[in-house]
């Protein structure tokens, strides 16, 4: 079968089974690992009335999320960025993270989600960066060569390497910061920075030549290709969740159904490699564990995948 080559960023393994969501779950480890900005915009598109109403709510939120600002009154800001984020994942439910699969880690992700706007926010650093982009976007030129609008590439790529570097920059500020701990559950840095470039790519891959797409692709890491692949071994099972059917891989020990959107545990134990004691699997089987008996560490998924 052909399927888009996503790998999983904590165990290695490949994407199996076919996905519902723009979010792309580990079929072997369950993690959260990767993102399909295509699936993302079929869903913005699926009603043009909840978008329309959904822009004209945001503007209205925004300008006083601006207002907030430009009084320097930071507790309203946040309680308005949390009001924003909320009605953003009603609205679109499907572009909630599946690692956030209940009240409790909704509650706390909005929580960061308005923290972390309102620090940005506020601080001289962050807002001379967005002066910065803005200066660079507003000096770029476009010129048409016969099948549309494209970006000279000198001030695109200027502009390109100094959003992935203050990109970077704020990821590693954000998740360093413990009040954000969580985050490196809910959305594992690694995965939270492809989500970033792919907004980015998204929106200039159609104003590049072929040449500074394959450029801009390898800048950003997102030079992916469709691949051919024989499905693994595996069997076909019941979601714990929905009784819905799917397929677990050999090796997996959560799989996610794409039906509900949880993860059902499909191998509760695993003997230890070194003394062979029987052990409870983590929650998070793609890391690490230390034998409960010989204090041997254990990886239960192996990077055997590219």
């Amino acid at each position: 079968m052909k399927i888009k080559k996503f790998t999983c960023v904590n165990c290695g393994a490949p994407k199996v089974n076919e996905y519902k969501s723009p979010y792309i779950m580990c079929d072997y480890c369950g993690s959260f690992t990767d993102i399909d900005y295509t699936l993302g915009l079929d869903k913005w598109n699926e009603s043009t009335v909840k978008t329309l109403n959904y822009q004209a709510t945001k503007i209205a939120l925004m300008n006083k999320i601006q207002a907030a600002l430009q009084r320097g009154d930071k507790e309203q800001y946040f309680s308005l960025q949390k009001d924003f984020w909320d009605y953003y994942y009603r609205t679109f439910p499907a572009y909630l993270p599946p690692s956030i699969d209940d009240g409790y880690k909704y509650r706390d992700y909005l929580e960061v989600c308005a923290e972390s706007s309102a620090e940005y926010g506020f601080d001289p650093k962050w807002q001379e960066y967005g002066v910065k982009q803005q200066q660079l976007q507003h000096s770029l030129t476009y010129y048409n060569d016969g099948t549309g609008n494209k970006v000279e590439s000198t001030g695109f790529f200027r502009l390109a390497e100094f959003f992935i570097g203050m990109t970077k920059d704020g990821m590693r500020v954000f998740y360093e910061n413990p009040k954000y701990a969580i985050m490196h559950d809910l959305i594992p840095e690694q995965v939270h920075m492809k989500m970033k470039m792919s907004m980015f790519v998204q929106v200039w891959i159609p104003y590049l030549t072929d040449a500074d797409q394959e450029r801009f692709l390898k800048m950003t890491g997102f030079s992916m290709q469709y691949v051919d692949i024989e499905r693994p071994a595996g069997r076909t099972g019941e979601c714990e969740h929905c009784k819905a059917e799917i397929y677990i891989p050999e090796g997996s020990y959560k799989v996610h159904c794409e039906s509900c959107h949880k993860n059902t545990k499909v191998q509760q134990q695993f003997k230890c490699m070194s003394c062979g004691a029987d052990n409870k699997v983590p929650e998070f089987p793609a890391k690490p564990i230390d034998c409960e008996f010989c204090g041997v560490e254990n990886r239960l998924i192996q990077r055997l995948f590219g």
